[in-house]
Parts: C-alpha cells; sequence; structure tokens
C-alpha cells in the first residue's frame, strides 16, 4: 500500500452468503494488504460490528435473512460513526440499488466484479471516510485548535491598535513584526466576507460599540495578505475587559484552505465516477429534477438520451477488465465532446450513460446529437495494442412531451433504448415513436 495510509493497514469486513465469492474478495483484497474479516449473514455482521471496527463494509445486497439495505440501517442506527458501505449486487433491480444507497451505501458496483474498478473504489471510499473523519475531528476540537500557537493570535488594544503578533499570524499575513506594531488593526486585517470583495470587514466591532460585549466567531472569511493575494480563515474576536469596560481585544484565526479543498473533494467525489471523472449516479438523480423543474417554469423542453454500449462485453472477456476500463475512458472522453456548455455527460454505471440535453430547442436537435454520438463511437478505440469495435443503443425522452418527472424520464428514456437494442443495436429510438408504434403507452 502507499502512505496514504498509517499502520494497521485498513480493515474490510465482507458480508456475503456466497462462499466462493467471499474466497475470491478475500485474496483480492489481502493482496492489496487489507485486513480482511468476513461474515456470512447479515446476522453474523452485526455481531461482529459490536465489538470490532472497521475502515470499510463490503456487502451484497441479496441475502438471506437481513437483505443488505437492512443491515446498513442497522449499522447506521446502531454505530455512534458508522463505517462506508460498499454494495455489491448480481441484480438488475435499480429499486434494489436506490434502496441501499437511502440506507446509508455510498456506492455499489456489480457481479461480475471488475477488479481494477473495485480497487479504485476502494481507495476512493477510504479516503474520503478518513478526510470526513479528520474534519470531524477539527470540528470536535475547534477551541482547541485556535488556542494552540500554529494559529494566527492578535492582541489590540483600546486604541484598536495592534499590540502583540505571533509568529504563524505574521507567517500568514506575509508580514515583519515590526510592520504591523502599534497599527490600527483594520490596517493590518483586511477582511472580507466570503464571496465579496470588499475587504474592510470590521471583526471587533466591540472596540467601538461599547453595547456589543460579546465574542465574535466568523466562519471562513477572507484575509489579505501583504502580497494582495487573500487566504480563507475563521476567526474568532474576543474582548478584554477591565471590570464592565472593553480595554482591547484578541483575535485569533486558522487558515483553512485545506480543510476547503477536503470538504471540497469529499462532495467531488460524491457526485463522480472514481474511473471516467465524470458525473455520477448520485449526482444525476440530483441534477435531473432540477432542470426539469427549470425548464417548466421557462417553459421550455429538455432531451435525455439515454446510452448503452453495443458489443462492450466481448472486449472485457476477450481482453479483461483492464482494457475494458481503457475503453470506457476513451468513451467518455468522445462523449464530452458532442456537448455544449449547457448540456451534461453522467455515466451511471457499467456501460451505461445518460446525456441531458438543456439547450436544444427541438426534437431534431436531440436526434442530431444521438446520431453523432452513434457515429464516434462507431470509430475503433485502440487500447494496448487492441483494436476494439464497440457502437451503442440510445433511447430519447422528451419532457415535457412524454413525461412530467424526472422518474418517468429516465424510465422513457431505458425502454427507448432497448427498442433501439431490439431493432438491431448501434441506433436510436424516441419515446413518443416506441409508444406511437406500440398503439398505446407503455405502462
Amino acid at each position: 500500500m502507499t502512505s496514504l495510509f498509517s499502520n494497521p493497514p485498513p480493515s474490510i469486513l465482507i458480508v456475503d452468503d456466497d462462499e466462493v465469492l467471499r474466497l475470491l474478495l478475500r485474496q483480492f483484497l489481502e493482496g492489496e494488504q487489507y485486513t480482511v474479516t468476513e461474515a456470512q449473514n447479515g446476522n453474523q455482521a452485526l455481531q461482529i460490528l459490536t465489538r470490532t471496527v472497521f475502515d470499510l463494509i463490503i456487502m451484497d445486497i441479496a441475502m438471506p435473512g437481513i437483505d443488505g439495505p437492512a443491515v446498513c440501517e442497522h449499522i447506521r442506527s446502531l454505530l455512534p460513526d458508522p463505517p462506508p458501505v460498499l454494495m455489491i449486487t448480481a441484480l438488475d433491480d435499480e429499486e434494489s440499488v436506490d434502496q441501499s444507497f437511502r440506507a446509508g451505501a455510498v456506492d455499489c458496483i456489480r457481479k461480475p466484479i471488475h477488479w481494477p474498478v473495485l480497487r479504485n473504489r476502494i481507495k476512493y471510499i477510504l479516503a474520503a471516510h478518513r478526510a470526513r473523519l479528520e474534519l470531524e475531528r477539527m470540528s470536535r476540537n475547534y477551541e482547541m485548535i485556535l488556542e494552540a500557537a500554529a494559529n494566527g493570535i492578535c492582541g489590540v488594544d483600546k486604541d484598536m491598535r495592534i499590540s502583540f503578533i505571533n509568529p504563524a499570524a505574521l507567517k500568514m499575513l506575509g508580514v515583519a513584526q515590526d510592520e504591523v506594531i502599534g497599527k490600527k488593526f483594520h490596517e493590518v486585517f483586511k477582511v472580507s466576507l466570503a464571496g465579496t470583495d470588499d475587504f474592510t470587514l470590521d471583526c471587533c466591532p466591540f472596540l467601538k460599540n461599547s453595547t456589543q460585549t460579546s465574542s465574535f466567531h466568523y466562519d471562513e472569511l477572507r484575509l489579505l495578505r501583504k502580497d494582495g493575494t487573500s487566504f480563507p480563515v475563521d476567526c474568532r474576536a474576543t474582548p478584554i475587559f477591565e471590570g464592565n469596560t472593553v480595554t482591547g481585544g484578541v483575535l485569533v484565526f486558522q487558515d483553512v484552505t485545506e480543510r476547503q479543498q477536503a470538504a471540497e473533494l469529499i462532495r467531488y467525489m460524491a457526485d463522480h465516477d472514481s474511473l471516467t471523472d465524470l458525473p455520477n449516479r448520485n449526482y444525476f438523480n440530483d441534477r435531473l429534477p432540477q432542470a426539469i423543474s427549470l425548464a417548466k417554469r421557462q417553459g421550455r423542453m429538455i432531451c435525455l438520451l439515454f446510452i448503452d454500449l453495443d458489443r462492450f462485453k466481448p472486449i472485457n472477456d476477450k481482453y479483461g477488465h483492464s482494457v475494458g476500463d481503457l475503453v470506457l475512458l476513451q468513451v467518455a472522453e468522445r462523449l464530452k465532446k458532442t456537448l455544449r456548455v449547457s448540456d451534461s455527460v453522467c455515466r451511471l454505471g457499467g456501460d451505461e450513460f445518460v446525456i441531458l440535453l438543456e439547450s436544444t430547442k427541438s426534437v431534431e436537435g436531440a436526434k442530431n446529437v444521438a446520431q453523432k454520438t452513434i457515429e464516434l463511437l462507431n470509430e475503433p478505440i485502440e487500447v494496448e495494442g487492441h483494436k476494439c469495435s464497440i457502437g451503442a443503443s440510445i433511447g430519447i425522452s422528451i419532457y415535457p412531451q412524454d413525461c412530467h418527472d424526472a422518474k418517468t424520464m429516465l424510465r422513457n428514456a431505458d425502454i427507448a433504448m432497448y427498442e433501439a437494442k431490439k431493432k438491431g443495436r448501434n441506433r436510436f429510438e424516441l419515446y413518443s415513436s416506441v409508444v406511437e408504434q406500440a398503439g398505446e403507452e407503455i405502462q
């Protein structure tokens, strides 16, 4: 393992009633230097979790007795800080997958397992979990951190002049001590609220207004350095009293750049596919209802293209999943080339992708994008000396022509895609055409 994890190595609990799969998972995970424990069912897993702490749980959705989502719910309710859960399923059942995410699972991978994909999923899940624990630890110890010497500390007298400043504060501000001692604090501490460029915020209002005598805590302000650059800080301003009179104050501030970056990374990983870096199903499930709501208010149409790759499984079977992953990476790059800035492409999982067209003004526009996509994916993909030929079957659903909500729109696009498959693949079908041909709306 890399230095990302300290000793001991991360511990993983496998929960699956399939003895063969447990053995394969154990061999793979131990080969990656993880510590592995097995449970044959949900009840056994819950018993183990009462006495052992794990960094990750890999669990089958469908098990006798307590199934995966139910175990997930128990874990979330019983453990104060539950580990992340990665579900494995052989079911082609979107409801089971959605139920797992609602129960608290952080990701889902389908059988047969693509081992390189699993390796990367585990890496990203563990990194996100460790980052989250670190952010929570920082929050719990916030007061202690502010008082530590690593934070910037500055004393201000009753005339609002800087009376002392510590080395950490000098370093953050990019100034020398003799440049700031005796200066008005607002000449040195040029602070703005996040998202503004007005660096005139008074972070010690109690020095001007005798009625404001409480401490002030500011979350994620921006503090200006001497060189004109700025950085995010958390800041606490505390008044100093002599009797009932404010005679000065203490500013304690902390550079939160790393904390912001960690939070952004966690948010990014939650919404993006670890292999292709495209937005994932989690992002899509949030974005589609928003897009429909906006289109409804503006009285315009949006189009959804459901893409399922043709002839992708034989590539995995013939050349292995590592080649298959490289093919998916090139597919993702080609799909991105078909879009305008206002449109988006997401990977739902496996070889399924969707394109959400929010700027298309006609059905013809959606058909043109679908045809262009098919043509792009018809071009051979060369990876590791192999020339791979795939294609795509695409289903198109139009709002508000044939749907009024996100769930129906995705379902209709999926139905149209399967119709394209039935008609010989490597083509697109409109849901409205499918309904017309069938003579009645598909339920």
